[in-house]
């Protein structure tokens, strides 16, 4: 509570407390209104600039002339006729290779990224075709399953924009990035924030996460149209750096591609990517080669030790039959028998044999009576 005012003062007794609460709010009046008329100044400061800007841009607005008008026509005819043009030959082409080939470089072929580099200064038919795609603007991109239904229309563009095949390092970056999600019924798109939007949208194609999206995208999943029609198109800007896309006019900008601009820094990144992806093919199939190479080395290391196993056992199955049937061996002596038995290469083992046969004695080389001994003999004859 404040204090009371003086007794002295003339008219109602007023606390001090309501006194400073009014000048407070009095000075929140007023900074208010100072702060209004400080934010009115800065937006008409910003009015005002941006009028000075467009009228200076009508004042230094370039005359186009007629025959440069023409020219951008001529073009245009030239550049439909071009698209419908292609669109034949790869008709034809298809005929002519059939259907079990086309299948096999679809199979082949991975999912293909599509970057629009052509502006709106484009013929009817290819601005359609974009349109097709989704890809509305200038460096917009799209994931694209190549296919029967997409293939001829991805080689019709092919003069209009970017053409590349990604790694799966490229998508996932590509989605962790600039990856959104596309809402068919109201038509917007909602930045991929979290894997629980993914399990929603795409949970029922088995895409829970980010890393289980790009595994569908890249190895092409059975579900893979239905998963890339709920992305939405990427939308890539070129670096604010980059002085010389910044300074170009429109007409250079939608028509010619510079070597220094945005697009061709695309095309040099897809083209290192698809480098990269045929020398990771190339030594895969080396690894491959090499080790089928030393498969059939070691089978057929294996097919050799196996012959010569059944050569040694029916060589030894033949001697062992020879050694039954012959007579002269089944009449030798077991000392013969333990030489025949012997080993070839055993020398120390036949030699022993035969100095066996050697000690032996024979039955009929008996050794024969000394005449002393004859003599006796007959004597005791005799006496008998």
């Amino acid at each position: 509570m404040g204090k009371n005012p003086p007794k002295w003062l003339p008219g109602d007794r007023v606390k001090e407390t309501i006194l400073l609460q009014r000048k407070s709010v009095d000075e929140l009046r007023a900074d208010r209104i100072l702060r209004k008329d400080k934010l009115g100044e800065k937006r008409q400061k910003h009015k005002n600039k941006i009028d000075a800007k467009r009228k200076r841009k009508l004042s230094t607005k370039k005359f186009i002339s007629a025959q440069t008008i023409l020219k951008y026509a001529q073009r245009q005819k030239h550049q439909a006729r071009n698209f419908h043009k292609i669109g034949e030959k790869i008709d034809s082409k298809v005929k002519t290779a059939g259907e079990e080939k086309m299948s096999e470089k679809f199979t082949t072929t991975g999912v293909a990224l599509l970057v629009r580099c052509k502006g709106d200064l484009v013929p009817k038919s290819v601005r359609q075709a974009f349109d097709r795609l989704g890809l509305t603007k200038i460096y917009t991109a799209r994931l694209v399953h190549v296919g029967p239904a997409t293939y001829k229309l991805l080689q019709q563009l092919k003069p209009f924009s970017i053409l590349g095949y990604p790694s799966e390092e490229h998508i996932d970056k590509l989605i962790r990035t600039r990856g959104c999600l596309w809402n068919l019924e109201s038509k917007t798109k909602r930045f991929i924030s979290g894997n629980r939007l993914l399990e929603e949208a795409l949970g029922q194609y088995g895409v829970l996460c980010v890393e289980d999206l790009t595994a569908a995208i890249y190895h092409k999943d059975e579900k893979i149209d239905e998963i890339l029609t709920h992305l939405a198109p990427f939308d890539f800007h070129p670096p604010r750096m980059l002085f010389m896309e910044r300074h170009r006019t429109a007409h250079q900008k939608l028509e010619i591609i510079n070597p220094e601009s945005f697009a061709s820094y695309l095309a040099e990144q897809l083209g290192d990517a698809a480098k990269e992806g045929a020398a990771a093919a190339r030594q895969k199939a080396v690894d491959s080669a090499n080790q089928e190479r030393k498969v059939d080395a070691a089978k057929r290391r294996a097919a050799d030790a196996k012959a010569k196993l059944d050569e040694a056992e029916a060589a030894e199955k033949a001697k062992a039959e020879a050694a039954v049937t012959s007579p002269a061996k089944a009449t030798a002596s077991p000392a013969s028998k333990k030489v025949a038995a012997t080993p070839k290469n055993s020398k120390k083992a036949a030699k022993e044999a035969e100095d066996e046969v050697e000690s032996t004695p024979v039955a009929a080389a008996a050794p024969t009576p000394s005449k002393g001994k004859k003599s006796s003999a007959k004597k005791r004859v005799r006496e008998e």
